[in-house]
């Protein structure tokens, strides 16, 4: 063992850049990716100015809903500042909460509750309007359902009376749990909470998974160089085997990536694109001795290292692509369960473990290091 970890030390003092890079690439990619990613996505936001002419718990409501809206860049102005820009096509479109909003809803009257301007160059105008009308319709009409149900009571001298607030908290609760659409083809900028797991389109784990499977497989080229021709017949002449050698130095890279896997969880959560849990260290240490495995296994089986390069990078897009980090295998798992344990991203995504591909290869590590040691035993033959 201390021999092993003296050949380690040597090696890191000669490559260290190179392994420093390989530590540190796969989370400055991630983090790159994500920053473009969203500078691309505020840009395709479609900006509208939004003029608020009373300040009320209605209007509030709506303001609210209309910030909230992902594909609007709302900008908060006045109207002579609103037009300007418009007229400079700045702002797509401009809206108006008249002063007197709240009181129109209250009183079920509907007609020009809001004010839209827009220009020759308002490409997604229509598309506006009818959001924020859904909006305005929404509370318009659980107003006045709200209305009914008061007149309800007045009629049949009921002792029970709600107000208008608990009509509406009751209202929006029956809403959530009844929604017409649901989907879970979406974009994961920030981590979110949900009552149901689904699968992201892009995941934060799954392109981090994609550089840092890449990143393992390119670091553990130094496999292929103690199995190349030239330093094999080297191994004859230690007392240290190749598959000793290969196995310590294994269990030493799993403990150094894994603590920069840990490191990777805090810097992410500090970003606001990971939530650390007990469950997640668990995923994570069941994905780094799984990637960790397979690049020794496979790095085994190679002699050259150009060819073990191109090897890696179609494995690690092949184990990325059907783990679902790019594209949702939600119906696929949903059909063949068992699918999901011999996936490892698709595990990682999900905060499990890939029990049957990491039982897979540690299988096909202990017969291969079995049948090797025992291709290398020779029957002894007497000189005569």
């Amino acid at each position: 063992m201390k021999a092993i970890l003296g050949i380690q030390m040597m090696r890191m003092h000669k490559e260290w850049k190179v392994l420093l890079t390989w530590l540190l690439l796969p989370l400055l990619l991630t983090v790159l990716t994500f920053s473009t990613l969203n500078k691309l996505g505020d840009e395709s936001k479609v900006p509208i100015g939004l003029v608020i002419e009373e300040n009320t718990t209605l209007s509030d409501n709506l303001v609210k809903r209309i910030m909230d809206t992902d594909y609007l860049l709302v900008n908060i102005l006045d109207l002579p500042e609103a037009t300007d820009l418009l007229e400079k096509h700045e702002l797509d479109s401009v809206f108006v909460i008249k002063d007197g909003y709240e009181e129109d809803i209250l009183n079920n009257r509907r007609s020009q509750l809001l004010e839209a301007y827009s220009s020759n160059r308002s490409f997604a105008y229509f598309a506006v309007v009818e959001t924020i009308s859904s909006y305005v319709q929404e509370e318009a009409t659980r107003t006045k359902a709200a209305t009914e149900i008061k007149n309800l009571y007045e009629k049949y001298g009921s002792r029970e009376e709600w107000d208008r607030e608990e009509i509406f908290k009751t209202s929006k609760e029956k809403q959530e749990k009844k929604q017409l659409i649901s989907t879970s083809f979406s974009f994961q900028w920030t981590p979110t909470e949900t009552g149901s797991e689904s699968t992201s389109l892009l995941s934060v784990w799954g392109i981090w998974a994609f550089f840092q499977i890449i990143a393992t497989l390119f670091l553990f080229d130094w496999v292929v160089k103690a199995n190349s021709k030239l330093i094999k017949v080297r191994w004859t002449f230690t007392k240290i085997s190749l598959n000793s050698y290969i196995y310590w130095n294994l269990l030493f890279y799993t403990v150094l990536l894994f603590v920069m896997d840990v490191v990777t969880i805090y810097v992410l959560h500090i970003l606001d694109l990971a939530s650390p849990s007990a469950r997640l260290f668990i995923a994570l240490l069941g994905f780094r001795v799984t990637i960790n495995i397979l690049a020794a296994l496979l790095a085994k089986n190679f002699t050259n290292s150009f060819f073990y390069y191109i090897c890696a990078i179609a494995i690690s897009l092949i184990l990325t692509i059907c783990g679902g980090a790019f594209i949702p295998i939600d119906s696929i798992i949903s059909r063949w369960p068992w699918v999901e344990s011999f996936s490892p991203v698709y595990s990682l995504l999900h905060g499990e473990i890939a029990y049957g591909f990491l039982a897979a290869i540690i299988v096909i590590s202990i017969v291969k290091g079995g049948s090797q040691r025992a291709a290398s035993k020779f029957p002894a033959k007497k000189l005569s």
